[in-house]
């Protein structure tokens, strides 16, 4: 169920914590990169939080870079880096391509990508997600292709803990609560790790007026 609804900020500025020790909602100061993420697990089953962002991930310039990655994902998107915006985002459900969507600054779903390569190479709807990786490597031998970007979305809380977040030292998330009738309010949660562990949560606090439009 689809719900429409418009916000109104109150009048105040964000209440700011910073945790450096102790506890935030079952997430663990000192805490390794893999405990933390287990934690954000279970805080999401509690939050109705689905994903977490990696902030600062680079793009990938080609598919080796994300070839142990994928599986720990359920989206991915490529687009090009130069010229004319041509991108096409690819959702995976269980071991299979749920939907492919292609175009420009709208893409619209496709039953394959690209459409213009062999059969043999080109990404197809209820392909196996386990030979994505080798449809890439080909797709990107292809000249018109050899310069897109790969995007990996945020990292879904549902897959198991993918060890290159280790490689990264800012995550971020948010979630909802229902304050009162009329009334909401959002926590904006960044995790700083460092040294191979959480080594402080920041949480930005808003409350905002709620009406049906």
């Amino acid at each position: 169920m689809l719900l429409l609804f418009s916000c109104k900020k109150e009048n105040n500025s964000p209440r700011v914590e910073t945790i450096s020790k102790g506890s935030k909602w079952g997430l663990q100061i000192g805490s390794s990169y893999s405990d933390v993420y287990t934690q954000l697990q279970q805080l999401g089953k509690e939050k109705n939080v689905h994903d977490v962002d990696i902030v600062r991930q680079p793009f990938f310039s080609n598919p080796d870079e994300i070839k142990n990655r994928i599986a720990f994902y359920n989206i991915i998107s490529l687009e090009t880096n130069t010229g004319k915006l041509e991108r096409v985002i690819i959702q995976f459900e269980g071991d299979k391509i749920s939907s492919i969507d292609a175009g420009a600054a709208l893409p619209k779903e496709s039953p394959k990508w690209p459409l213009d390569v062999p059969d043999e190479i080109a990404i197809y709807k209820n392909d196996p997600v386990n030979i994505l990786y080798n449809k890439l490597k080909a797709i990107y031998q292809v000249p018109a292709y050899k310069n897109y970007q790969i995007i990996l979305a945020s990292k879904p809380l549902g897959k198991p803990f993918d060890p290159a977040m280790a490689n990264y030292e800012e995550w971020a998330f948010s979630f909802f609560i229902d304050v009162k009738p009329g009334k909401t309010g959002r926590s904006s949660v960044r995790l700083y790790l460092k040294n191979g562990k959480l080594n402080k949560i920041k949480h930005e606090y808003e409350e905002f007026d709620v009406y049906n439009s």
